[in-house]
Parts: C-alpha cells; structure tokens; sequence
C-alpha cells in the first residue's frame, strides 16, 4: 500500500510493475463502459465540489486516464485524508472497447464517503498485445499538436505497429531502427518489416532491462497517442542518429495526460526523406 502527500507521479509505471507480481492479470471479456469519459487534465484543474456536510466523497474515476485520476483524487481536502493508494494489476483487454490505460475499476465506489487514512484501489486497462494488438480508432485518437499529412503518416505507422500485415510508407531499402541516437540499433530488411521479432532490442536503458520494441509500445496506445515534429524532451541520450541526420523527425509520444513524470514518458521518432518515407525508427523513454 502506498500513501501519498501531494505530488502523484509514475501511476502508469508502477501498474505496469504490479502487472508482473502475483497472479496473472485478469481478462477483460466485456466492454467496460465508462461513467465519465476521459477528458484532458487542463478540464479537471478545478472540478465540482464533493464535499458533504459529513466529509468528502470519493470521486468517479472509471473511464478517465491514469493521471487524471490521480489529479482528480490529490486536489481539495483529499490531500489532508492521507488516502493509501493500490495500484492494483492491471485489467488486460482484447479488443477496442477500453481506451488503455484509462481506470476500469475503483475501490470504493464513486460517492462513499472518505475516512482519513483509507484505502483506495485502482485498475487500468491495459492492452494484451499477446492476444490483440489492434488497430484502433478511437474518437479523440488525434490529440495533436499536428496535425494534416505529418498525423496521417503517424497513424499509419500506429496501423503497421498493430498489424505489420498492413505496411506503412517505408523508405527502399534497410530500415535504420535503434534507440535514441544508436547506441543499439539495428538494420531491417524489407523482408523482415513484418516481423514483430526484428523490432526486438535487448538492451539495458532507461534504468531498465529490454528488450525494447517500438511497435509494442505504439500499438499499446489503442490508437490514442500525440504527434510532434522534431523530437520532444525527457530523455537524456543522444537524440539524432548519425545516419538519419539529413532527415526530418516527427515523433509519436505517449498522451500527455497519462504522463505524471519523465518516468511514464516514451516516445517514438520516425525519421522521414523528402518523399516523406520513413528511413529510420528511434525508440525513446524517460527515466527518473
């Protein structure tokens, strides 16, 4: 159990760690259907009041993003109730009816009223990449910032991420893939493309052990990811490949409302030619 006093960080990190101690996940088999949608953070910076002439009651926060939920219970006399937080194993779904890494399921239920050093559990969904990858096409899946020809050929790599049988916009030729600016990096055949395996990257990185790949991470957004130009921040390595420099970046990054710290930040570069075809693939995470 862990207790919190302000600042709510890592929430999808430490689920995601949960998720390999003690029982397997559960499946979900049915459609979860959310009582709130998930909204941005800067829409919860001032939420309604759930104060009663009792106390405070627990907020609903099935069907909002991980780090939402979190704004949601640290804001107004919550952060006086030294409430003890389990992020509970993940909930492994199978197809598109969840968004990822939104809460499926709270303990207590929405409207109980808190007692001072109660226990709060959460549960995220979590796509199961082993038995379904997609893809998606969630209603908010473009958040931006860009947007036109640039967010089309993100989405069709996602699309490739999720099934490597549908292609995507690649250069002739070996595709350059690596993390960061090589320091472990691979050439893939046009044959070997499809194959989830030639994505692999063991390596140690980002105080953690591989192996890496770039598809399992932006198949496991569900389709719900930003799109940037250039290459965003919160990493700490060399960011241009030497063998990509003359290329244009644009960089696909998990969505910020499940970003708490740089720990839950991932990023992937798609390195473009003139003809906009992708040339390389850069892999990205944050670390503490």
């Amino acid at each position: 159990m862990t207790r919190w006093r302000g600042a709510w960080a890592g929430m999808a990190a430490a689920a995601a760690v949960a998720s390999g101690c003690g029982a397997e996940p559960d499946v979900a088999t049915r459609a979860v259907e959310p009582t709130s949608p998930p909204v941005p953070s800067s829409a919860v910076s001032s939420p309604p009041s759930t104060s009663t002439d009792l106390g405070v009651v627990m907020p609903d926060l099935v069907g909002l993003p991980d780090e939402v939920a979190g704004i949601r219970l640290r804001q107004g006399e919550r952060a006086s109730l030294d409430l003890g937080l389990e992020l509970a194993r993940p909930v492994l779904v199978s197809d598109c009816s969840v968004p990822p890494e939104t809460i499926v399921t709270q303990r207590p239920a929405a409207g109980t009223l808190l007692a001072k050093g109660q226990d709060v559990v959460l549960r995220s969904a979590q796509l199961d990449l082993a038995v379904f990858r997609g893809p998606c096409s969630p209603a908010d899946g473009d958040l931006g910032p860009v947007t036109g020809p640039d967010a089309a050929l993100a989405r069709a790599f996602y699309r490739f991420a999720a099934d490597p049988s549908l292609g995507a916009p690649f250069g002739d030729g070996p595709l350059w893939v690596g993390i960061e600016g090589g320091p472990t990096s691979a050439m893939i055949s046009p044959e070997d493309r499809s194959s989830l395996a030639a994505w692999s990257l063991d390596a140690l990185y980002a105080e953690s052990s591989g192996p890496f790949s770039a598809l399992d991470l932006v198949a496991s957004t569900g389709g719900r990811f930003e799109v940037h130009d250039g290459i965003p921040g919160c990493f700490t390595g060399d960011g241009v490949p030497a063998e990509l420099a003359d290329l244009r970046p644009i960089s696909i990054t998990r969505d910020a409302d499940l970003v708490g710290a740089c720990l839950d930040w991932w990023a992937v570069t798609l390195f473009v030619d003139e003809d906009d075809r992708i040339r390389g693939v850069a892999l990205r995470m944050g670390s503490p």
